[in-house]
């Protein structure tokens, strides 16, 4: 996947953003289309079945994939499932997926099968949007293993318990041990708060 055409400051810039929507009900397919027409995307590509969206994956670099758990021939978790396991660079694209069932077994259904994050119907614009910027810095591992193939679903990082040892060569123990540098004075602290002047 390229890299992002915006980036986590205060305006976030969309319209050179490529963004599939997939979805069966095309007047849901269309509202989330206006959305993302709202956010500044120029031309989201649209489609009502999971071929159409394969084949869209298959023809164009994207950078985010939003997809409605119902498609005209499949679910989206079916789809997600197939687009981490594809083998273009798009399967490592954000995919967010849309569904009105937000039951337990539903949200893990989509969790497990690779969506980056999954959101309830009907989408407010500003859950959108607070999705879209968590995901601009989301720095968590593309996992790919027999099971499961899709971003850590792991958000927070605490490490294994004290006395295990980890499953990752990465992961880091939560006891704390003695430190390694010199603590700083306050009036150290505080100059790290201190605004400075920026020369141009």
């Amino acid at each position: 996947m390229s890299a992002l055409p915006f980036r986590g400051q205060e305006r976030v810039n969309l319209s050179t953003a490529e963004v599939l929507i997939a979805g069966g009900d095309p007047d849901g397919v269309d509202v989330l289309a206006e959305m993302f027409a709202g956010f500044g995307v120029h031309t989201p590509r649209r489609c009502a079945s999971g071929a159409e969206a394969q084949t869209i994956v298959g023809e164009r670099e994207l950078n985010l994939i939003v997809v409605d758990s119902a498609l005209a021939d499949s679910d989206g978790d079916a789809f997600i499932s197939w687009l981490r396991r594809c083998g273009s660079p798009n399967a490592w694209a954000p995919a967010v997926l849309v569904t009105g069932h937000t039951t337990p077994a539903q949200i893990f259904k989509g969790r497990d099968a690779g969506a980056s994050f999954v959101v309830r119907k009907p989408v407010p614009p500003l859950v959108m949007m607070q999705r879209i910027v968590w995901l601009l810095n989301d720095q968590r591992a593309f996992v790919t293993s027999p099971n499961y193939c899709g971003p850590d679903r792991r958000v927070r990082s605490v490490g294994p318990p004290i006395g295990m040892k980890g499953r990752r060569h990465d992961d880091l123990s939560v006891e704390v041990g003695e430190a390694k540098t010199p603590n700083l004075e306050q009036d150290e602290i505080d100059a790290l708060f201190q605004p400075k002047a920026i020369s141009r």
